[in-house]
């Protein structure tokens, strides 16, 4: 579902809701938290939902493989990113893209108020629908 204009974070091979040629989740986890990982972590929580659904998201690196929510694309008006990657940098230290984390420190880690318009407009891009 992403356009080149829309770039996506996260979306991991192992995960079911995953790219198959995205890059490994379990590559991208770190001894040790990033710096400004609460920043990031809070950041990617607050994202604006752009989709929502009821399926179940499980932490596929845990050996019980628990819940950890229900699947939501979130984005900040520029990326996108599902609702588990929070969870994924808070107890496994991921290590995400430095492009969106440089444009999430630029927005001072907090993602941008967007309305019904915004949204729409982003939904059009995606959906191949805009007029650019």
């Amino acid at each position: 579902m992403s356009d080149a204009r829309v770039p996506f974070v996260g979306d991991f091979r192992e995960l079911e809701q995953g790219s198959p040629d995205g890059l490994s989740l379990r590559s991208a986890v770190r001894a040790e938290a990033p710096v400004n990982a609460r920043e990031l972590v809070k950041y990617l929580q607050n994202g604006a939902l752009l989709a929502a659904t009821t399926t179940l998201v499980r932490d596929v690196l845990a050996p019980d493989n628990p819940v950890i929510g229900e699947l939501h694309l979130l984005t900040d008006g520029h990326w996108l990113w599902y609702s588990g990657l929070a969870h994924y940098v808070e107890h496994y230290h991921l290590a995400l893209d430095v492009q969106f984390i440089a444009h999430a420190q630029a927005n001072g880690w907090t993602v941008p108020q967007l309305d019904d318009t915004d949204l729409l407009a982003l939904e059009a891009v995606l959906l191949g629908d805009d007029t650019d």
